[in-house]
């Protein structure tokens, strides 16, 4: 081969090279250059195909009609009355009177009233009054013309009239000026005004549109705001340049426009508003946040004004609110030129600016009386590249993303090598590519062998898209390498950065290994009891949660709840620490009769619960029979000694509208029955009746720590009979009754019992104590024998400081009925705290009310300590009463305590008296009243109302004769034995 063939190839691949640069130059430089440079020229050296052209301002004489009605002499006669001026101020309908020059030396000529107000329109020739034609915004006649946003009549070359009359119709009120005009110059003044509504609305709507893929795009929801906005400036523009009863070549009705221009202004206020919020919302609540919520309101203000107010009314309203507007804009942009850190921010600012400018200096033209721009044309095309730059913000905004997009890939990549953090390099299959030595480490392979290695070898597939936006959001994602992935003394757990990059993924592992096996140690910790290594209460409700959402599947569940028996025994006899090591050896007992699928948790101090997950009740019984099993089989070791613990269980069917708390408390009411029934085990299954009471009670015990007005508890009276003056007295004792949602009753004990234990029965006592003096206050005058009303009060109540506190604060506002008050107090109740207990007797007795101690003789009598309360009677306990003629026994208890009484000047009060028997033999042994249903059962307080003695609410005829005999014997005998204080006559 010769040296020139050698060269050859060479100077070509040169000339090639060459060709593609000059190419590439003249495309991306010249040709933008050559365009730009000739539309200058042709801008301000050419010959306009549209010339710019001015009429010549006529006379005008207008003359409103109002009530008057005018023939045409009538009308050119009173208008030669008014003054001529070159425009006025209109309404609707009118009459107006154009004087034409006597020489206007204008070839072809025509009359042009560029009103864009006008709706209808009729002219004559005011000389010889022939019709020149009629016009409205649907078709013209004769020599009218439509031109523009108004009308032209046609004059031609002929001499034409010297006045013309005219009578027009406006949509509202408005400035009427007319101008004389060449038909040519008007033909093109009128192309020119079409043209530049083409070219601002094909603009301003194609930027719109392009700025709107950009927001469906990118997902930019700003920029969709942007567009509407810009929508929003061509409406407003089209106001100031008078063609907005257009819209896309379309006519609007000119009746609408009122309407329309409302809602246009106050949209355009909230959108701008909007918009500038948005751009600058970092920084929103940094400054000025009472001035833009101001505006926030002023603009719902407004758009309420559109659609409510009459134009004239709405005029004022949108002036001022648009102003105050104004005012936050200015002192928003000045604020955020002052701060604005980069170019993107300046753009925006600058180009808001001008545009909003633009659009206010339209709208002030309009208000001063011009109806258009000094030139339509320019001024379209002012307002066309003022939303242009706005277009360049976008675009700037886009380069900026862009630059901080590469600048990030650019730091990640650069970082490969000096990271302590795994940084790779994936491929749209998800093959690394490249990766650093520490991730290598990490997961334990090298890229230098050749082979593929991809993502999903270690870890689960990702959405990628997900995953960058939350690492762009800073948000931390943690991930695990997968099961056939691990190897001793490789990390397993991950933190996970990616950023996309056209096809590929740049992302970062680093490594949490530790950290996520201290924070599972802290969850265990938050979850487990330190002591028995259970599950504390946090961690039983967790997991009682999970059930439920396996209830949704149609999996089955069951909860237990176990009691030890003795166990404060234990502590308090032994020490904390053997009743500490009991509590363990109970856990291990529990657990080695569960599954790994079943959960023990402790709850309380002795206090265990059990959870059964997909297991049927009948499953769950079983199971609960083995725990029991262990539990309670052989006695538990500790340090020598033995404790035998005897435990028992309440189970139940968990259903998808419990919450852990139900579920809790009523495999608690299971356990206390099985306590009750001295029973091991008992169940409640779904929809069975203990169930179904309890969530009665529950729902009883929400409504009344809600402060709802308990549903289902109302108040019922049983009579309590003096065995000396029956018929003088109309006493009775206040029982509460309790029905639930289906109307049935449910036992009062079963309530008072399980309220005591959740600790609403202060709420119940209050709603019991505040209702019963109310109805006394409000019957007062219908119960004038009624000189005792019984009540009994919770030991939980009276040792509850808040109750007390309210208790004496309702009897304050009742003071004047406390002296026919009895409180009943439990003789066990009384005995527990004897100091409270003589305290609360002696404040309650001070307001002039008594006191009884209720179940005297149950079991915890001490005769000893009467002397110590102050009490007023003794209620002997009903168990007693029922039983006396069958037994000795408790005759001679009831005679002592009858007798004790007595001596203690204290009154006695027997319950429970089932037959005549009993109370001829309670009179004979001195019993001064008695209650029970050979007296009476328990009535409504309708019924007491109506009663006239204690007769009326008798049945027995016995009874009756009974009384009749006692009333016989003598009505005044007296107790030998004197009262402690003062009391009422026929009382204590």
């Amino acid at each position: 081969m010769t040296a020139s063939n050698a060269l050859r190839p060479t100077l070509f691949k040169k000339l090639s090279t060459a060709a593609g640069r000059l190419v590439y130059c003249f495309s991306l430089y010249i040709v933008p250059a050559a365009i730009v440079v000739f539309s200058a020229l042709a801008v301000y050296a050419l010959n306009s195909h549209y010339p710019a052209a001015e009429g010549q301002r006529v006379s005008i004489r207008l003359l409103p009609e109002g009530q008057d009605k005018y023939s045409l002499p009538m009308a050119i006669a009173a208008l030669r009355t008014q003054a001529s001026s070159l425009s006025a101020r209109a309404s609707s309908p009118s009459w107006f009177l154009i004087d034409l020059p006597a020489a206007p030396h204008i070839e072809n000529a025509a009359l042009d009233i560029p009103s864009r107000l006008t709706q209808t329109l009729h002219c004559w020739n005011a000389g010889t009054l022939g019709s020149l034609g009629s016009a409205d915004r649907s078709q013209t006649t004769g020599s009218l013309r439509s031109n523009r946003m108004g009308f032209a009549i046609v004059l031609g070359n002929a001499p034409g009239p010297a006045s013309i009359l005219c009578y027009a119709t406006f949509v509202e009120t408005g400035m009427l000026s007319a101008e004389l005009w060449s038909m040519t110059d008007l033909r093109n003044a009128a192309n020119r005004f079409e043209r530049g509504i083409g070219i601002l609305e094909g603009g301003l709507l194609t930027i719109a549109l392009f700025i709107l893929v950009i927001a469906i795009t990118n997902r930019e929801w700003i920029y969709l705001l942007l567009a509407t906005w810009l929508v929003g400036n061509l409406r407003l523009g089209a106001f100031a340049l008078g063609w907005d009863s257009q819209w896309l070549g379309q006519d609007i009705p000119l009746e609408w426009m009122p309407f329309i221009r409302q809602v246009t202004v106050a949209a355009y206020y909230l959108l701008t508003y909007t918009l500038l919020t948005q751009l600058f919302r970092s920084n929103r609540h940094s400054y000025f946040p009472r001035l833009t919520r101001a505006a926030e309101w002023a603009g719902l203000v407004l758009l309420a004004g559109a659609f409510l107010l009459p134009y004239p009314s709405f005029q004022p309203l949108m002036w001022l609110t648009c102003g105050f507007g104004v005012l936050v804009a200015i002192l928003l942009l000045s604020r955020s030129v002052y701060r604005a850190r980069s170019r993107i921010w300046l753009w925006h600012i600058a180009t808001l600016s001008m545009s909003l400018c633009l659009i206010l200096s339209g709208i002030l033209l309009v208000i001063f009386g011009r109806t258009e721009f000094i030139d339509t044309f320019n001024s379209v095309i002012a307002l066309l590249l003022s939303n242009i730059m706005v277009a360049l913000a976008v675009a700037e905004r886009m380069r900026e993303d862009r630059k901080e997009r590469v600048r990030a890939q650019t730091e990640l990549v650069s970082n490969y090598a000096v990271t302590p953090i795994g940084m790779f390099t994936l491929n749209a299959e998800g093959v690394f590519e490249r990766a650093n030595p520490v991730l290598e480490q990490m997961l334990g392979f090298s890229l230098g062998s050749k082979a593929v290695v991809r993502w999903t070898d270690y870890f689960e597939p990702q959405d990628w898209a997900a995953l960058a936006e939350k690492t762009k959001n800073a948000e931390e994602v943690e991930i695990q390498a997968l099961a056939s992935a691990m190897r001793p003394g490789l990390p397993q757990h991950f933190v996970v950065r990616v950023a996309l990059a056209d096809s590929h993924i740049e992302g970062s592992l680093q490594d949490i290994t530790a950290r996520t096996e201290t924070i599972n140690q802290l969850r265990r910790m938050a979850d487990n009891d330190p002591l028995t290594d259970v599950l504390n209460r946090r961690g039983i409700e967790k997991a009682l949660d999970a059930s439920l959402q396996c209830l949704t599947e149609g999996e089955p569940c069951a909860l237990a709840y176990v009691n030890l028996d003795h166990y404060k025994r234990i502590n308090s006899l032994f020490g904390h620490m053997s009743g500490d090591e009991v509590l363990q050896q109970v856990c291990q007992r529990i657990k080695s009769a569960l599954t790994e699928q079943q959960h023990v948790g402790r709850i309380g101090g002795d206090e265990f619960v059990i959870l059964f997950p997909n297991s049927t009740i009948s499953e769950a019984r079983e199971a609960a029979t083995k725990v029991i099993e262990q539990l309670n089989s052989t006695a538990l070791y500790v340090g020598g000694r033995a404790f035998q613990i005897n435990s028992a269980m309440g189970v139940i069917e968990v259903t998808s509208d419990m919450d852990p708390k139900d579920m809790i408390s009523a495999a608690s009411r299971a356990c206390r029955d099985a306590r009750k029934q001295h029973q091991d085990i008992v169940v409640y299954e779904q929809d069975s009746h203990e169930l179904r009471e309890h969530t009665e009670e529950l729902r009883l015990f929400d409504e009344l720590e809600g402060g709802d007005s308990p549903r289902g508890l109302y108040l019922e009276m049983q009579p309590i009979m003096s065995l000396k003056n029956p018929l003088q007295t109309l006493d009775f004792e206040i029982l509460l009754r309790v029905r639930n949602s289906t109307g049935d009753l449910v036992p009062t004990g079963k309530i008072i019992a399980a309220a005591e234990e959740s600790g609403t029965i202060t709420i119940i006592d209050k709603w019991v104590f505040s209702a019963t003096l109310e109805w006394l206050a409000k019957h007062e005058h219908r119960l004038a024998r009624t000189e005792l009303v019984s009540v009994n009060l919770s030991g939980v109540s009276l040792n509850d400081d808040k109750f007390i506190d309210a208790f004496f604060t309702i009897l304050a506002r009742y003071e004047h009925l406390a002296n026919r008050l009895c409180v009943e107090i439990t003789e066990g109740v009384a005995l527990q705290d004897l100091n409270r207990t003589r305290a609360f007797m002696k404040r309650l007795q001070k307001m002039g009310a008594f006191i009884a101690l209720d179940d005297f003789g149950a079991g915890y009598t001490s005769f000893s300590y009467l002397k110590e309360l102050p009490a007023d009677a003794i209620k002997i306990d009903g168990a007693l009463i029922k039983d006396m003629m069958a037994n000795e026994t408790n005759t001679a208890i009831i005679r002592t305590i009858v007798e004790l009484a007595r001596n203690l000047g204290m009154k006695s009060i027997a319950e429970w008296a089932e037959d005549c028997a009993t109370l001829r033999a309670l009179q004979e042994m001195g019993v001064d009243y008695v209650q029970g249903f050979v007296v009476s059962r328990a009535k409504s307080p309708a019924e007491i109302l109506n009663a006239n003695t204690l007769a009326d609410l008798i049945d027995d005829e016995e009874v009756l004769q009974f009384i009749r005999d006692i009333a016989t014997e003598s009505r005044d005998e007296h107790d030998s034995h004197q009262p402690r204080r003062q009391t009422p006559a026929n009382w204590f």
